[in-house]
C-alpha cells in the first residue's frame, strides 16, 4: 500500500497493537505479559505528595552504576522511601498519575538504555506494587513519558529502528510532533519541547519551542535563545510559568520564566549542575536532580522563598534522578 491509504492503514495498525496491549489489572493477564510478582514491601499508610524518580545503585569502588535504575518513591520531605521495581531491565523516567496511587515508566528489554532493544510502558501501582502493561509496540521503544497534572494526557518517545518521533497521545487519538522535538510536555492549548539547532554538531544547543496545534496550520513560538542548551522543560500546573535546565551560565542550572519566557530567572544557581526539574502539585515546590554533594541526588526548591532542600542521601551507594511530583 502507498500514499494516503497506506498511511491510514499504518496508523490503524499502530493504534491496534497498542490498545490491544493495554493490559487488566488481574493476577492471570500481568502473568501472561511477563509481568513478575511485587518482591517489595507494600505500603498502607497514604504518601504524602509522592514523589516518584529513578535510583542506582553504585559500585562500592569505582563509583559507576551496578545495577541498572529503578523506580523508587518517597513522600515529599524524603521519608518512606520504597524500591517499586526489580529485576535486570532498565527502567527510566517515570511519571505520576493524577490519582497520585499510579505511575507510568517506561521498561527497556536489557539491563542498558538501548533504544533498538525495545521499551514498553508500564503503569505500577505506588502501594501495593502490581504492575500491568499500560502500551508497547513490539520492536519498538516507547520512553521519556510524560502525563499532565490535572487529566494524565500522556506525551511519550516513541522509536523504531532509527526513526525517532514525538507523540502526544495513544493510536488514533494521538498525533506526531511535526517539528524535531525532544522531552515534550503537555499544557491546556500547547506542547512544549526541546528543539536542537544541529542534532549532529558537537556542542549541543537547542532552544524551547511552544507548539500550538499540529499538521497544518500549527503555530511554533520559540520561548528561548538557540546558543545554549535549553532542555527538559516543564509547565507549572496552573500554565503560568514553565521550568526548564540550561547551561547558559556555564554550568547547569534551572531557570524559571513565565509561560511565554519571559522574565528568565536562575533559581537554583550553584556550583554543581542541576536538572531534570518538576513541578509540586501544587505548585509551590520544585523537585530536581543535583550532583552538588558529589553525587546524584534529589533536591527541592520553595519557589516563593528560594530555600532548597536535600530529600535523598544515597552517598556513594545510590544515585537518583529523574524526578516527578
Amino acid at each position: 500500500m502507498t500514499g494516503e491509504n497506506g498511511m491510514q492503514a499504518s496508523v490503524a495498525l499502530f493504534a491496534a497493537i497498542l490498545f490491544s496491549c493495554v493490559a487488566v489489572s488481574s493476577a492471570d493477564a500481568q502473568s501472561a505479559q511477563g509481568i513478575a510478582d511485587f518482591p517489595g514491601t507494600v505500603r498502607v499508610e497514604p504518601y504524602r505528595n509522592p514523589i516518584i524518580f529513578i535510583r542506582t545503585q553504585l559500585d562500592d569502588q569505582t563509583g559507576k552504576p551496578a545495577r541498572a535504575g529503578k523506580v523508587w518513591v518517597m513522600d515529599e520531605d524524603g521519608s518512606g522511601l520504597r524500591q517499586l521495581t526489580f529485576g535486570p531491565n532498565y527502567d527510566d523516567h517515570p511519571a505520576l498519575f493524577s490519582d497520585g496511587k499510579h505511575a507510568l515508566y517506561s521498561e527497556f528489554r536489557g539491563d542498558i538504555f538501548d533504544r533498538k532493544a525495545g521499551a514498553r510502558l508500564i503503569k505500577l501501582n505506588i502501594y501495593s506494587g502490581k504492575r500491568e502493561v499500560f502500551a508497547e509496540d513490539p520492536g519498538c521503544s516507547l520512553h521519556h513519558v510524560s502525563l499532565t497534572a490535572q487529566d494524565d494526557k500522556i506525551a511519550y518517545q516513541h522509536d523504531c529502528g532509527d526513526r525517532r518521533s514525538q507523540r502526544i497521545g495513544l493510536g488514533t487519538n494521538g498525533h506526531e510532533i511535526n517539528m524535531r522535538a525532544v522531552n515534550p510536555v503537555i499544557l491546556k492549548d500547547s506542547v512544549i519541547f526541546m528543539h536542537q539547532k544541529e542534532p549532529l554538531a558537537a556542542s549541543r544547543q537547542a532552544s524551547l519551542v511552544r507548539l500550538y496545534g499540529h499538521g497544518r496550520g500549527a503555530k511554533a513560538v520559540f520561548l528561548t535563545d538557540d546558543k545554549h542548551l535549553n532542555r527538559r522543560p516543564v509547565g507549572s500546573p496552573d500554565g503560568e510559568w514553565i521550568a526548564w535546565q540550561t547551561d547558559a551560565t556555564g554550568d547547569e542550572e534551572i531557570f524559571l520564566a513565565r509561560i511565554d519566557g519571559s522574565q528568565p530567572r536562575n533559581i537554583t544557581n550553584a556550583a554543581s549542575n542541576d536538572g531534570h526539574p518538576w513541578f509540586s502539585r501544587d505548585g509551590k515546590w520544585i523537585v530536581f536532580e543535583s550532583d552538588r554533594t558529589g553525587n546524584l541526588e534529589l533536591w527541592k526548591i520553595n519557589l516563593e522563598t528560594s530555600e532548597q532542600q536535600q530529600l535523598t542521601f544515597g552517598g556513594k551507594k545510590y544515585s537518583s534522578r529523574e524526578p516527578r511530583w
